[in-house]
């Protein structure tokens, strides 16, 4: 546990989340990834080799060859915030027209940065009278380099 890790609940909203909204250009454009978002879901999407050997019993083994961290994002449409324009600007697009960089701050000082690509978008869908919901999966491409602390730039 990092040293600055506070004891008791982690509040969610203590991640903070940044994309590069102009990755065309030299300097990144880091623009937060928040507004009109309610939850997130990091995940793993791990590659498992399961074998089982002569001295298991019968029994298997797993080991983890690969995987790609992924993170999905749920929640309204918000018009006229930069991140979400951004995004949902590549709904019918392909290829590298998806790519950008991400920035995750976690509450522990931990931080990862990477390339990503913004594999699936959803909505914005829902009832007449509710808000424009909305679903959004970020891939990693790669392992996102990790800094803690005072290594963060």
């Amino acid at each position: 546990m990092a040293q600055n890790q506070k004891e008791g609940l982690l509040i969610q909203s203590s991640h903070k989340f940044f994309i590069d909204t102009t990755p065309e250009a030299e300097k990144p454009t880091w623009t937060r990834l928040a507004k009109g978002f309610n939850s997130f879901d990091p995940q793993m999407n791990e590659n498992i080799a399961q074998d089982n050997y002569l001295d298991g019993g019968g029994l298997g083994t797993s080991t983890v060859m690969g995987g790609q961290l992924t993170v999905a994002f749920e929640g309204h449409r918000y018009y006229g915030d930069p991140a979400q324009d951004w995004i949902f600007s590549k709904f019918i697009k392909i290829g590298n027209e998806r790519e950008t960089r991400m920035r995750w701050e976690q509450p522990d000082d931990t931080t990862l940065e990477g390339p990503i690509t913004v594999a699936v978008t959803g909505g914005p869908s829902g009832e007449a009278a509710g808000k424009g919901e909305v679903s959004v999966e970020i891939h990693f491409n790669g392992t996102p380099e990790e800094t803690t602390g005072s290594d963060t730039p």
